[in-house]
């Protein structure tokens, strides 16, 4: 049955060719939205490392502009600052509060490399202030947070790191005391020596949909001169059920102490959703157009069956004189189309498995396509054969009679 069917295709190669190479193409869409969704899914479904929950951000703007300040100046700052983090503890709706160079789901941020061994390990910084991992909840695996007794070693610069960038770094040994080599500076002198204090599990800052990485969090000492980065980013974690209203009594209270800078308040879970609508849009989008597209498919692929069985009308009443039952032309009819879907979905597959072979596109895991192209493929077959379903039911009820009394 199956080297008839296959004769059949041949024979007819030419119309078959263009219902093919229109399922071929219907396949590469459709594909290439599902692995991008199961790309998703796989990152969803990765320990975030931290909670969002009533915690507000607030960015400060101290407007001193593209050029880097004198040391005076720069310690003025750092001394306002201060008069900041003291004030928002003022308040008995905050719960605990901390600044950092920039903070979850804003995508500023700092890189940072070394060599290790022969490998190139490349990971993300962010420098912070001790509370920083109360109002996330970080969770420290191994070692400790950073606290006031790094305050005597001047020279030591503590990193607390998350348990990827322990693995890559540093394999199976103990992670806590280890050193994370620095390039020197551009003045020749070397920074102080950066060392592992602490582990915590995970920090994906950019969000659940961007792939887990290398991350280190550095200490921003409160006694800090006019050296290293200034953390700008407040991050405030307030009780449950507090309201909007608590907004305009801290800025008030913050341009009392700074009135020279400016603030921009904003509560974090509404930029988690900003950031995964600006991440979803274009994949729903894509989405849409792939339904408009197998729609459309679907249609043609439809109206190409119906003229091929009424093309085939004296070929189906033959078989149906021979004895052929109505259940085995339905059968054809459908295994044809089958046949015609493999070529085009195994065509495809070879397509598509180029793109994480050559490296065309990073960041998605092998997993991700093997279940893009397993769910693809059963897609493409269930369309085509809804497509054959009816035209198959209209070519087995053609009587014999009817069909042959053109011959």
């Amino acid at each position: 049955m199956i080297r008839h069917c296959f004769r059949l295709v041949w024979n007819r190669k030419r119309t078959n060719f263009l219902v093919t190479l229109e399922i071929f193409f219907s396949f590469l869409v459709v594909a290439a939205v599902v692995v991008t969704a199961s790309h998703y899914v796989g990152l969803y479904r990765q320990p975030l490392g931290f909670t969002i929950d009533d915690v507000w951000i607030v960015r400060i703007d101290m407007h001193a502009g593209d050029v880097e300040p004198s040391p005076a100046l720069r310690d003025a700052m750092i001394g306002q600052m201060r008069l900041l983090d003291a004030a928002v503890r003022e308040f008995p709706e905050v719960t605990a509060a901390a600044r950092g160079f920039t903070a979850p789901y804003v995508s500023r941020v700092w890189i940072d490399d070394f060599e290790y061994r022969g490998r190139h390990i490349p990971y993300n910084v962010n420098m912070v202030t001790d509370d920083y991992h109360r109002v996330f909840g970080l969770r420290v695996t191994r070692g400790r947070w950073f606290s006031a007794e790094d305050d005597a070693a001047a020279t030591i610069e503590p990193a607390v790191i998350n348990e990827r960038f322990a693995a890559e770094a540093f394999g199976t040994a103990d992670p806590i005391g280890k050193v994370i080599p620095q390039d020197a500076r551009r003045d020749g002198t070397r920074p102080p020596e950066r060392r592992v204090v602490g582990v915590i599990e995970e920090f994906r800052q950019l969000g659940e949909f961007r792939t887990p990485g290398n991350y280190a969090f550095l200490r921003h000492r409160p006694s800090a001169t006019s050296d290293g980065p200034m953390p700008t980013v407040m991050l405030i974690k307030v009780r449950p059920g507090t309201t909007a209203a608590f907004e305009e009594r801290l800025a008030r209270r913050f341009h009392d102490v700074a009135r020279a800078w400016s603030f921009e308040f904003q509560q974090l879970d509404e930029l988690r959703a900003e950031s995964h609508r600006s991440t979803l849009g274009p994949l729903v989008a894509e989405g849409v157009i792939a339904a408009f597209l197998l729609l459309m498919v679907a249609l043609g692929l439809t109206g190409v069956m119906w003229q091929t069985v009424t093309q085939r009308t004296r070929e189906i009443g033959v078989r149906r004189a021979n004895g052929a039952a109505a259940r085995q032309v339905r059968t054809q009819i459908l295994l044809e189309l089958t046949l015609m879907a493999s070529v085009a979905i195994s065509l495809g597959i070879l397509v598509v498995v180029q793109v994480p072979l050559l490296e065309i596109v990073g960041g998605i895991g092998g997993a991700a396509y093997v279940v893009g192209l397993v769910i693809s493929a059963a897609a493409i077959y269930l369309l085509t054969m809804a497509c054959g379903w009816y035209p198959s039911r209209m070519a087995a009820r053609i009587p014999p009679a009817e069909a042959l009394r053109y011959e």
